[in-house]
């Protein structure tokens, strides 16, 4: 132990200790050993970088109380969900960088250096402790490290020993992003100690984390995953970004830096992932997670640009790359994430997803009294955005039996509260193809005894909703929700040609379409559907139990339709339109744009220039699309007319096959192909292992 102290701490350190020098642990920059010089110097200009505003440190002195403690915390909870006890440390820290901060009107005031460590002494008396393991080891390191490096030089050696006893909660130990969080406290915790050879420790498991995972973490489509094969984007995996971030700008040019090849992974994760869900400065609802929270949509879009602009400024080589990111409507396309069962169609002027979950990958969780309403989070959500408001803080009022897109039993029960692992559907043909513009997605849904196939046809700006084979052997109603938002102006609906507006109720009745909020709804073969617009009471308690039990109203549309109880065989088919008006819905019912088949052993979409099709087969078997495609195992294709060749992309979504046969009418060229009886005939062999599910696409040439 010994030893091991005049190892870790500098020379004239140990010079003043021995000496006596009151009970000051004064450390400067000078008395860093060389190999950490960068990296104290890195982790100082991070926090420094983000100065606080001078009205928030104003208003946090003014609720300092003389003991060293905030009147507005109450430190006797034990919440589990976002430990509000934990502010002391974040306020503090916030104190702490306004003091070190040279163009604040508070750089080196003493008033505030004695406010500082009052209040750290409070903490360090106190050493409060929640009852989620995630606070001590991970949640008060990470915000005390960043004070105690920043009043370094003013610090006690009580302060500082009994800070490292804090920080030393935090073991490099689990995996994912729980393992980033505990080896980066153990990096600053080391860098504190002058601890190199630990340091270079912490920074290796940091990258051992950067890779695409088989288990948790980054996947081999750009997704996401954490407790188990569960999409977190929003949570879990954006703070693996912000935290990678930081670590990276920390190690940058010192001996500890990130490699090439670790930097890559993380540009990827960001360009080929996360930026996939940010629209128009908001996040998917669907990448959310469990944080339903308020306004959580438009603040993790915030943070989400922070690490964009973070990027830039680390990853130069690709700032064009991050400056297109930056202006969240410029990606425009179509992508499928195979290990996720979640899908995305995105264009300049709207967002469009859908989340399904199956026997392989987890819909969603509820953990610490958060999402308690969530059960169907995962079961086939499918969000339509035309503008930034779209969803947010409407989760108080959802009908969380009707989520959008959903199928689903309306029992009278309370919804159960689900785990954080294993809640998956009985589902195995669940995924999708993508040929990077459009796209489809498919979940032959089973889940509590109701099944239905369901499938979502993305063309360019309309997206075909279907269902077939819907069944239930249970007494209660089942019904397929198509949207529940916000009520904004009228409601226009037309019924045989016949247009109504300022509507506010329709019972089963047979709709051509339905108009709200630049959105429509068009019903090809006139739809029984239902329509309300309620003033509904809710609270933000019923989501997460952190919020207090407060009543609220709100106007809500919704939108459905009913399946009837113990429904066999049921179907519906809907399209939704994006930036639609009243003259573009009336165009639609005059001219359907679209070939639909919808049963049981297939769903397939034509354009009626029948230049664009895609096909779900359930079963081998054979459309009439192009003049005759025929598989010999379940698989879905989307077609694409060019001007000298076919496009076709194929995938499995039960991701079990290493081959489809295919044969389709005409002459085309491809390789190891045969031309029999006026077919092409084909074997497509699929990718497999961590790829498995992955879009094939070719080019058919015609001969």
């Amino acid at each position: 132990m010994v030893l091991k102290f005049f190892k870790t701490y500098s020379i004239s350190v140990l010079i003043l200790l021995i000496l006596g020098c009151n009970e000051s642990n004064k450390k400067s920059k000078q008395q860093y050993p060389e190999e950490l010089t960068q990296l104290h110097e890195n982790v100082l200009n991070y926090y420094l970088q983000d100065k606080p505003e001078q009205q928030t440190v104003d208003h946090l002195l003014s609720i300092l109380q003389e003991d060293g403690s905030w009147k507005t915390i109450d430190y006797t909870t034990k919440i589990k969900s976002e430990w509000p006890v934990k502010n002391h440390l974040k306020y503090l820290q916030t104190l702490a960088i306004s003091y070190n901060t040279k163009s604040s009107k508070l750089y080196k005031d003493k008033t505030l250096s004695k406010k500082i460590h009052k209040s750290l002494d409070y903490w360090l008396k106190h050493d409060f402790l929640s009852a989620n393991w995630h606070d001590q080891h991970i949640g008060v390191p990470k915000f005390l490290l960043p004070t105690l490096l920043l009043m370094e030089s003013e610090l006690t050696k009580t302060q500082f020993d009994k800070g490292i006893v804090l920080a030393n909660r935090a073991k490099i130990k689990m995996s994912g992003q729980n393992k980033v969080w505990l080896a980066t406290n153990v990096l600053l915790k080391s860098l504190l100690l002058r601890d190199a050879e630990t340091v270079a420790k912490a920074s290796k498991a940091i990258q051992e984390e950067l890779k695409v995972a088989k288990n948790v973490g980054i996947k081999s489509d750009w997704s996401y995953h954490e407790h188990g094969a569960q999409l977190q984007f929003g949570n879990y995996g954006l703070w693996y970004l912000e935290n990678m971030i930081q670590c990276y700008a920390f190690v940058n040019d010192t001996p500890f830096q990130f490699e090439k090849h670790k930097i890559a992974i993380l540009r990827n994760y960001v360009l080929e992932g996360q930026q996939w869900i940010h629209w128009n400065n908001s996040y998917d609802v669907n990448a959310l997670g469990r944080h339903l929270y308020k306004d959580e949509q438009q603040k993790k879009a915030a943070r989400l640009k922070v690490c964009l602009e973070q990027m830039k400024q680390l990853d130069k080589a690709y700032s064009e790359e991050y400056d297109k990111a930056l202006d969240t409507k410029m990606l425009s396309g179509n992508k499928h994430f195979w290990k996720s069962d979640f899908h995305v169609h995105r264009r300049k002027n709207f967002y469009f997803s859908v989340k399904m979950s199956s026997q392989r990958v987890v819909g969603t969780e509820s953990v610490n009294s958060e999402n308690i309403q969530g059960y169907y989070m995962g079961d086939g959500v499918a969000l339509l955005a035309v503008n930034n408001k779209a969803y947010q803080n409407v989760f108080p009022f959802w009908d969380w039996k009707k989520l959008p897109g959903t199928t689903i039993l309306q029992d009278t029960e309370k919804l159960p509260i689900i785990k954080f692992r294993d809640f998956k559907t009985n589902g195995e043909f669940v995924g999708g193809v993508s040929n990077g513009k459009n796209g489809i997605a498919v979940m032959d849904y089973d889940r509590d005894g109701v099944k239905a196939k369901k499938s979502w046809f993305m063309f360019d700006d309309t997206i075909v909703c279907l269902g077939s084979d819907i069944s239930s052997d249970k007494n209660a109603e089942i019904t397929s929700a198509i949207n529940q938002s916000f009520l904004k102006g009228n409601v226009v609906v037309s019924k045989a040609g016949n247009i109504q507006k300022a509507v506010h109720k329709q019972k089963n009745a047979d709709l051509d379409w339905v108009l709200h909020d630049s959105i429509g709804y068009f019903f090809p073969k006139n739809q029984k559907a239902n329509l309300a617009t309620n003033i509904l009471v809710g609270s933000w308690n019923n989501v997460a139990e952190r919020y207090r039990p407060i009543l609220l109203t709100e106007h809500i549309f919704k939108l459905w339709l009913s399946h009837g109880a113990k429904p066999k065989n049921a179907s519906y088919s809907y399209i939704l339109v994006p930036n639609a008006s009243e003259e573009k819905m009336k165009s639609l019912y005059k001219s359907n744009p679209f070939k639909i088949v919808n049963t049981k052993v297939q769903q397939s979409v034509v354009s009626s220039d029948e230049k664009k099709a895609g096909i779900v087969f359930y079963k081998k078997g054979t459309a009439t699309i192009k003049g005759g495609i025929s598989v010999d195992a379940p698989c879905v294709i989307l077609l694409e007319e060019k001007s000298d060749y076919l496009d076709f992309a194929i995938s499995d979504p039960s991701q079990k096959l290493t081959k489809i046969g295919v044969s389709i009418k005409g002459n085309y060229s491809i390789e190891n192909s045969k031309y029999i009886n006026g077919k092409t005939h084909f074997i497509i062999h699929l990718p497999q292992g961590e790829q498995a599910g992955k879009t094939v696409q070719l080019q058919l040439k015609r001969n």
